[in-house]
């Protein structure tokens, strides 16, 4: 149902209300008082290549719409409508949000009315999708239309996602179990990286560099993050574990020198650096240039353990440094992504790792290859 036909529906209810309880107090105000029509909407899909993350249940899909108001009114979103194709330009798949019922689903968008000459960053809400869906080709109509008045107008953007093929062999860079204490699903931090708000622009982001990142922590036994109540470092697991390297390649940079915060004191973080040192969010970090066009980043390191060096190579399973509890952290952990690159104007890429065992309570599932995200119980002997 669009926003014009709920607005319709609900008049008639609240008509059949009056009649029914002889309200004196209702009137019949006038829709569609307005003749404007809404619009130009600019829509593109950030990034410019955008990948199928294939795993064994299920596919998934990481990108943005950037939407530019060209006109001279408000616009608001009304409805966004999925229509996927196979390679043969048949029909497979048919989604959408829309403002159908008491709790639309198109409330789920923050952000949804565009001001005159103004630009907003839409997370793709259809992210999702079983594993026998060929997703060749994909067309989105959007719904827009002035708000509080009609009629609307649509705008549309067709992409062709392809599965993205791992170049390095990698495996995962701790060892014995873990927890992915955020990654890169819908609703992660990662994911939701939003060039368009204020402090992104204020900071130069026009990219999301960690779209596929992994935040991972080391547990015990039963999967706990921490001892007791996790105040202090020394508390988490994660605190001084080894990091290991997920690939063979060559450090391109390695920074060790950046004080650990301190768990419920000082934090030595600071935003506005990054305009100045791009890579402080990560802290004390290595990045390796796998020497394909991907490069793993391992951020938030302890200082002073790191073991190597730029110019130094290394091998799949060496160990690198300690995990710690620096730059944009707020507890023992390890930030793992696969990149594009070096600095910020890069784009994260998806991560298939090699040999672990995936945990699912008394059932342990060995895995020969595959990505991880939020939430899963792993373990790498």
């Amino acid at each position: 149902m669009t926003l014009s036909s709920f607005k319709h529906r609900t008049l008639l209810c609240l008509i059949a209300l009056a009649a029914l309880f002889g309200a004196s107090w209702f009137y019949l105000y006038p829709l569609n008082q307005q003749s404007e029509i809404a619009g130009p909407v600019n829509i593109s899909a950030l990034p410019q290549q955008i990948w199928l993350e294939a795993a064994e249940h299920h596919q998934a899909l990481n990108f943005d719409f950037l939407l530019e108001n060209q006109g001279t009114t408000p616009v608001g979103i009304d409805s966004i409508e999925l229509k996927a194709y196979d390679s043969n330009n048949k029909l497979v798949l048919r989604r959408s949000i829309d403002s159908n019922g008491f709790a639309p689903s198109i409330e789920t968008l923050p952000g949804r009315v565009l001001a005159p000459g103004s630009r907003s960053l839409v997370f793709n809400p259809f992210h999702s999708f079983r594993p026998d869906v060929e997703l060749h080709r994909l067309q989105f109509v959007f719904s827009l239309s002035i708000v509080n008045a009609a009629p609307e107008t649509t705008a549309s953007i067709t992409i062709e996602p392809r599965l993205y093929q791992s170049k390095t062999r990698l495996l995962l860079p701790l060892k014995g179990k873990m927890m992915v204490h955020d990654g890169h699903d819908y609703y992660a931090h990662h994911r939701r990286l939003n060039t368009e708000h204020p402090a992104a622009t204020e900071l130069g982001l026009t990219q999301n560099f960690m779209r596929f990142s992994l935040d991972l922590n080391s547990t015990d036994h039963n999967f706990a993050l921490f001892r007791g109540t996790g105040e202090r470092n020394e508390d988490w697991y994660a605190w001084n574990a080894p990091v290991y390297a997920a690939g063979d390649g060559v450090v391109a940079q390695a920074v060790g020198n950046v004080p650990d915060n301190i768990r419920g004191g000082s934090s030595f973080f600071r935003p506005e650096q990054v305009k100045t040192d791009a890579m402080h969010f990560y802290g004390n970090y290595i990045l390796i240039d796998h020497g394909n066009g991907e490069f793993s980043l391992l951020g938030h390191l302890q200082r002073g353990s790191l073991l190597v060096k730029p110019g130094d190579k290394v091998t799949a399973g060496q160990m690198l440094a300690s995990m710690g509890n620096s730059g944009s952290s707020n507890n023992p952990h390890l930030h793992y992504e696969l990149r594009s690159g070096a600095g910020l104007h890069v784009e994260g890429l998806p991560a298939n790792f090699n040999h672990y065992q995936r945990h699912l309570g008394s059932t342990v599932l060995p895995v020969a290859s595959g990505p991880i995200d939020t939430g899963d119980l792993l373990e790498n002997n």
